[in-house]
């Protein structure tokens, strides 16, 4: 997997780790309809970056997973390594 940065609009525009609600990536924009699963990584290791991962359905019916790194407030795209670049 890569990971390609994306621009997110959140729930409340006011936080960057909020639950997401839309995304931009590669121009096109992809309105979320259902979070399916969230994690955290780094949380409990001060030596670890703290990260949030949100795994998404969109509209469209795509599945992706976003993550927000904390410490730089980027998001961030997992691409898997088949979908490869358009």
């Amino acid at each position: 997997m890569e990971l390609e940065r994306i621009t997110v609009v959140t729930r409340d525009e006011y936080a960057g780790a909020q639950d997401p609600i839309a995304f931009v990536w590669r121009g096109q924009r992809f309105q979320i309809a259902q979070i399916l699963d969230r994690w955290y990584e780094g949380r409990l290791d001060s030596t670890r970056m703290p990260l949030r991962y949100f795994k998404v359905r969109c509209e469209e019916g795509d599945v992706f997973i976003l993550r927000y790194h904390e410490l730089f407030r980027a998001w961030g795209i997992l691409i898997p390594s088949h979908r490869g670049k358009d």
